[in-house]
């Protein structure tokens, strides 16, 4: 995973909520984290600053939740209905970016997406073929 993907430092008491340097300049942004993709490491992520008071309470409520810990807040949102009446996931599905492993943020859902970036080429195991005696021509 990119060193910028990793949260600069979790909240002590409110699971997926953690500071990251999403621009990658040192700069740390209070963020939810919605999710994070294990194929592509792509982060999926809502800026605190971005929330006005209601719904930052929406979400704390969510948080509060006993196996809030224990499960992604995308599944969490998924599970509860808020008091307008409208699926939690749904609702803040608007405010959701994602930042790719390259650093790019994108909008979820815009035809783009992240692509894991290629390990270290040591870190690449190489398969050897079969070894053949001098001179002997390969089968085929």
């Amino acid at each position: 995973m990119n060193e910028s993907n990793k949260a600069v430092a979790k909240h002590k008491e409110y699971p997926h909520i953690e500071w990251v340097d999403l621009n990658n300049d040192g700069t740390a942004f209070e963020i939810v984290v919605v999710k994070r993709d294990k194929n592509n490491n792509d982060l999926y992520f809502i800026k605190t600053e971005d929330l006005d008071d209601i719904d930052k309470r929406r979400l704390i409520s969510v948080l509060r939740k006993r196996d809030a810990a224990k499960y992604e807040l995308w599944d969490l949102l998924d599970n509860v209905t808020l008091a307008n009446g409208e699926n939690a996931l749904n609702f803040f599905h608007q405010l959701v970016r994602v930042r790719t492993d390259s650093g790019k943020i994108l909008i979820p859902g815009s035809g783009r997406a992240g692509i894991a970036l290629r390990p270290e080429p040591d870190a690449i195991p190489v398969q050897q073929e079969a070894k053949r005696g001098p001179g002997r021509p390969p089968k085929g």
